[in-house]
């Protein structure tokens, strides 16, 4: 996939060759994302053009509304990954900013779209562009119908029900994962480099890879999970525990940690992938640690009975 990330608008030239693009920030590609993206590579092998995907960066809720730091389902990279995974051609990456975002729709049409050399555009029913969002798929059909292609679609997943970014965030942050599942289509999955920790797990037998998460990942609500976390290519089985280990722990900081079943590698400065499948409890302060480890090796029993059959 060609991978484009453009700063300067007045940079875009036409080449010969033809785009057949959807556009949109794509925080999570959830089903009504894939949506648009398939119908956009079905377009483009129906006429023999290139399939293109549109995104920005930053996140231009962040930009508008003078935002940091604000957390995403996708931060770039992961989305980047997901979307050469679907099999697009070619992902323009175009720097949003306060000039950006005062361009009229007019000059949105003129200078991104058209300069670009797109010929079909793929948007979902509630697509905006221009200044204050002026600019709809309606506006293309009546101003650019003669230059520009405009197919809308309904963003709703398989059980027919709309989604949305905001919609999954709040799943993640509730901790019920197992609906996020259902609007993402697979499991929520967060990246991070594996570092040094207490080494308090190893000790009572549950070795623990410690996350350091960079970018702005939404974090599951604290506790316990079962997923599969990739591991230099391969995915394994893993009990994740999100939170502060208050039974053997006095640090004030979140901590997410992947007791990975089955491995004993050394693994670290790895870059681990970390899945959410199901929820399995609350993180408890115990009496103990003998209570810890009891609750630990419930909470194995449950992780492979509920992994068992589930192919990654």
């Amino acid at each position: 996939m060609n991978r484009k990330y453009i700063k300067d608008i007045s940079k875009i030239k036409t080449t010969k060759d033809k785009y057949v693009a959807c556009i949109g920030f794509f925080d999570g590609l959830h089903y009504g994302h894939q949506a648009l993206i398939h119908k956009t590579i079905e377009r483009a092998k129906a006429t023999n053009h290139k399939s293109l995907l549109i995104t920005f960066d930053p996140d231009p809720w962040s930009v508008l509304n003078d935002k940091s730091g604000v957390k995403h389902i996708t931060p770039l990279k992961k989305k980047t990954q997901l979307v050469e995974s679907m099999g697009i051609d070619e992902i323009a990456i175009m720097h949003f900013d306060s000039q950006f975002s005062g361009l009229s729709p007019e000059d949105f049409v003129e200078k991104v779209l058209v300069a670009y050399g797109i010929v079909e555009l793929v948007v979902g029913a509630d697509f905006k562009f221009g200044y204050r969002g002026s600019g709809n798929a309606q506006f293309l059909k009546e101003h650019y119908s003669s230059v520009l292609q405009t197919h809308e679609i309904t963003l709703q997943n398989k059980l027919e029900k709309t989604v949305s970014s905001t919609r999954i965030i709040q799943t993640i942050l509730n901790g019920n994962v197992h609906k996020t599942r259902e609007l993402l289509g697979r499991d929520y999955e967060i990246s991070g480099l594996v570092v040094h920790g207490a080494k308090v797990g190893r000790q009572i037998g549950f070795p623990t890879a410690n996350m350091d998460v960079k970018d702005e990942f939404v974090i599951p609500k604290p506790g316990v999970y079962a997923g599969f976390v990739k591991v230099k290519g391969e995915y394994y089985k893993s009990i994740v525990n999100v939170g502060h280990n208050p039974t053997v722990n006095t640090r004030d900081y979140l901590m997410i940690e992947s007791h990975i079943l089955d491995f004993s590698d050394d693994i670290y400065g790895e870059m681990i992938h970390q899945g959410f499948h199901v929820r399995l409890r609350d993180e408890l302060k115990f009496d103990s640690v003998e209570a810890l480890i009891d609750a630990m090796k419930q909470d194995e029993v449950e992780a492979r009975k509920i992994l068992v059959d589930i192919n990654q």
